[in-house]
């Protein structure tokens, strides 16, 4: 019981903060580079699309990975999955639920 509530804090220590990160403004009023030559330096907001509804295949029948690859493993409650940082690189973001729980897997 006590790690099921020591998670949930956590979760609402990680929602807390990244609610005042997005509230917060943004100053460049101390740059040392002049505005107008400060660019963007890849996609816009949203421009990397989260994967929402994640399919998985069993290890054996994951022929685009090769061995020794790496993958970002979730484990809760004796179940657990595996997220190819090969996919994570490009979509950064999963939603998914894992043994009941919802969990987002970021990199």
């Amino acid at each position: 019981m006590s790690r099921s509530i020591s998670i949930r804090k956590l979760l609402r220590a990680v929602l807390i903060a990244g609610a005042c990160l997005m509230t917060s403004a943004f100053s460049l009023d101390n740059a040392l580079v002049p505005r107008e030559l400060i660019l963007s330096g890849g996609p816009p907001r949203d421009g990397i699309p989260a994967i929402l509804s994640p399919k998985f295949l069993a290890a054996g029948k994951a022929r685009f990975l090769e061995p020794g690859e790496q993958v970002l493993g979730v484990e809760i409650g004796g179940r657990a999955k595996a997220y190819p940082i090969k996919i994570l690189t490009w979509h950064e973001v999963v939603n998914d639920t894992l043994n009941g729980v919802p969990i987002v897997v970021t990199y």
